[in-house]
């Protein structure tokens, strides 16, 4: 069950555009609401040594302000769920400060907007987020508010999603906490795997891509077919609607965004590949694609080490 969301604010209208979605997830699944914002510290150069320091009185007047803001923005909320919204100011850089929040209070869901400059941008989440989505093993609804959006956004829809899965059982790891949402929401999982119909590019001049013979091509549809059918099976018994679909296309990531973007799903959910290694490499090639191709929200799961 979802007992508590979280949604991070830095106290700009953009970030706000994720409190309307928080608020209708905790009062469907009765979870506990917080909003969460980071201080950074207001610094000041000493001029004879160039060494940044604590402004002082500057710096507990900014705090002051952001704590009121919350308190401001807790209060419109009123009760939502089983409790009035909490609220708290932590101290530090936005990214680590938020991760190591998440991980010590282990919420069920975390929610942030992210900045939007274009498919495939490394400028699509903004570094807090793109830190916060690499370090933290807390389910993360990540919302990509459109231009225009109100404060705060009610008119979310989370109707229906798709789930990218390959055939790991990595991938499949997003099922548990999307049962909980799907469940409170009442929404619909489309369950995808994206079949690539060629094995590789050849070396010759000029290049071709070599296709996956026709029987190998039909094997493989069938294995991925049979495992999202039993994923299938078991999200229906836990009272979840479900859908299959098998896909042939040139590009997993691509093929995928193509369903996504292009089809009337709310949003995608999926989890990412590898628990170690470089961080830049943590999320995999696909997700990290997908994260930031997507035009809806992502729900983005990141397996513990």
């Amino acid at each position: 069950m979802i007992r508590s969301i979280v949604v991070t604010l830095d106290g700009s209208r953009f970030a706000e555009t994720a409190i309307g979605v928080a608020a209708r997830i905790a009062r469907a699944s009765n979870a506990k609401l917080t909003l969460l914002l980071v201080h950074e510290p207001v610094m000041a150069m000493v001029p004879a040594a160039d060494v940044p320091i604590s402004a002082g009185p500057d710096d507990l007047e900014v705090r002051a302000q952001q704590q009121a803001y919350l308190a401001d923005a807790a209060g419109r909320l009123g009760t939502v769920g089983p409790a009035e919204v909490g609220y708290q100011v932590v101290d530090g850089l936005a990214g680590p400060a938020i991760a190591d929040w998440l991980e010590k209070q282990r919420p069920d869901l975390a929610i942030m907007a992210t900045h939007g400059r274009g498919p495939f941008s490394r400028f699509w989440l903004g570094s807090v987020a793109d830190h916060v989505l690499r370090h933290v093993s807390v389910p993360l609804l990540l919302i990509r508010p459109r231009e225009g959006d109100g404060v705060p956004v009610v008119d979310f829809r989370l109707s229906t999603a798709v789930v990218p899965l390959d055939l790991s059982a990595e991938s499949t790891k997003v099922v548990d906490p999307l049962v909980d949402l799907a469940v409170a929401m009442d929404t619909h999982l489309t369950l995808v795997h994206v079949v690539e119909p060629v094995l590789g590019i050849s070396g010759a001049v000029p290049p071709y891509p070599v296709p996956v013979p026709q029987e190998v091509l039909d094997a493989t549809r069938t294995q991925a077919q049979r495992h999202l059918d039993e994923v299938a099976e078991g999200l229906r018994a836990k009272g979840v609607r479900v859908a299959t679909k098998v896909m042939v296309g040139l590009g997993v990531a691509g093929t995928v965004l193509n369903e996504v973007n292009e089809g009337k799903a709310d949003f995608v959910a999926m989890t990412t590949h590898g628990a170690s290694g470089f961080r830049r490499l943590m999320l995999g090639s696909v997700a990290d694609k997908v994260i930031r191709g997507a035009s809806k929200p992502v729900l983005v799961l990141r397996p513990g080490s």
